[in-house]
């Protein structure tokens, strides 16, 4: 099962691959993939070494290039004076999806009340209050986004154990530039806003993706800020 951060940037990567190699190029990755691991294009991206084994097989010592550029497309590290690691979106589709979903009050709620206390769905919806209906949808879009993250297990009351789950991300930073604006219809809106985000380490170490960019040194967390 791929981990919440792969879910994530999984959705917008595979946008990325099939718009830079081009159809005939992915069909005939995905040809090899199926020969060699009996996955398609999206299952390899959820299970990422597969992917990258592939690429290198097409595109020999080419492949790290292909690697950077989606990297440099897709989220950039920074690195604080008290190491941590500081995701910077670099994609404006997946900047817009975090947006949406911490701009939704119920969604919102939902990631503030399991992050600072992971629960197990029933408790979540209890603590929030928001209806089960509602809730159990909000919460499977949630998950299948990679946003809501499964955290330990709590064992029910005939005994049985049922996921806990945590909000991915553990801060959230957005600046919107107002020195440059952009023009629609006459009307004056700011500039796409710079989105960061930070997570546990554990969970930034879960990602496959990461992993991989990061051995290359592709993603290398140079930059450092306070």
């Amino acid at each position: 099962m791929p981990s919440a951060l792969d879910r994530l940037l999984g959705q917008t990567l595979e946008s990325m691959i099939r718009e830079k190699l081009g159809q005939k190029t992915c069909e005939k990755i995905e040809v090899r993939l199926r020969q060699r691991y009996n996955l398609d294009l999206a299952a390899s991206i959820s299970d990422f070494y597969t992917l990258d084994a592939t690429l290198r097989e097409f595109f020999s010592s080419g492949a790290d290039a292909i690697e950077e550029d989606f990297a440099n497309n897709l989220i950039s590290i920074n690195t604080s004076t008290k190491g941590r690691r500081w995701i910077l979106i670099e994609n404006s589709e997946l900047a817009e999806l975090i947006l949406s979903t911490y701009g939704d009050k119920d969604k919102r709620i939902i990631l503030e009340v399991a992050f600072t206390n992971p629960s197990v769905i029933l408790d979540i919806l209890e603590a929030t209050r928001i209806p089960k209906s509602t809730g159990y949808r909000l919460i499977n879009q949630l998950v299948e986004n990679g946003l809501l993250t499964e955290q330990g297990y709590a064992e029910s009351s005939d005994g049985k154990k049922v996921n806990k789950y945590t909000a991915l991300f553990e801060r959230i930073k957005i600046e919107i530039d107002t020195s440059g604006l952009i023009f629609t219809s006459g009307i004056p809106l700011p500039s796409f806003p710079v989105v960061e985000v930070l997570l546990k380490e554990n969970i930034l170490n879960e990602s496959q993706i990461i992993r991989v960019l990061l051995r290359e040194k592709k993603l290398s967390p140079t930059n450092v800020k306070p």
